[in-house]
């Protein structure tokens, strides 16, 4: 495949590795192995494991190539910074499946085990999280105000559900795919970016300043039936 002076830095040497990866896991995933691989690009497997730290971590790798583009084109996009919180995280979503999209059978065989189940250290999850986060940090409403760190963590648990939704979707052009994606961004939008949780916590505080306990549990649920009746 190529010899050791055409590898001319880490990312070159490593994008080598994981496509004559592929190539092997794509045409037998049994004979895969780290030993194979180096044996193909005629290296030793030590020089394989300083690059990638088993098997897996170098099919990990094209999901970490496909946050890579996302951030390529996210930088390149004019007006992004405008976005609002749906319009960010649609991106980020659409963007991993149209990626994904390239490669649908490896991913239909690989993402289960070592995305879905993988150590949630893994680079992948890791840079989704950041960068929800960042994007969570950048919104207005409530997504600045709340532990962004813990919600863009429960926010990628979530979007792994969505692209095990997408794999065994058969629906034509992932309809059902789109239309759930769609759903779960505008609840999240619609909770995030209205307010909702901090104007509760603002009721919550001037019921307790004011002393309003005292009006009986009878009462409370009154006004709490109330409340809710003007908001449906």
């Amino acid at each position: 495949m190529f010899g050791k002076e055409d590898m001319k830095d880490e990312k070159d040497i490593k994008l080598k590795i994981f496509e004559t990866a592929l190539e092997i896991y794509s045409e037998n995933p049994t004979k895969f192995s780290v030993r194979t691989v180096a044996k193909e690009l005629k290296l030793k497997r030590e020089e394989v494991y300083i690059h990638f730290s088993s098997k897996n971590a170098i099919l990990r790798y094209f999901y970490q190539l496909c946050f890579e583009e996302y951030i390529k084109q996210t930088n390149e996009m004019d007006g992004y910074s405008k976005f609002s919180l749906e319009e960010k995280l649609g991106h980020l979503v659409y963007t991993h499946i149209e990626l994904f999209q390239k490669e649908k059978e490896f991913v239909e065989s690989s993402f289960n085990e070592i995305i879905y189940r993988a150590n949630p250290n893994n680079l992948f999850q890791k840079s989704l999280e950041e960068q929800i986060e960042k994007i969570l940090n950048e919104s207005d409403g409530d997504a600045s105000i709340l532990p962004t760190k813990y919600l863009s963590t429960f926010l990628v648990k979530e979007l792994f559900h969505i692209f095990k939704f997408w794999i065994k979707d058969d629906s034509e052009k992932s309809e059902q795919t789109i239309e759930l994606i769609d759903k779960i961004i505008a609840f999240v939008g619609e909770i995030l970016s209205n307010q909702i949780i901090s104007k509760g916590i603002d009721l919550g505080r001037t019921l307790w300043d004011q002393n309003y306990s005292r009006i009986g549990s009878k009462n409370i649920k009154f006004l709490f039936k109330t409340l809710v009746s003007r908001c449906a």
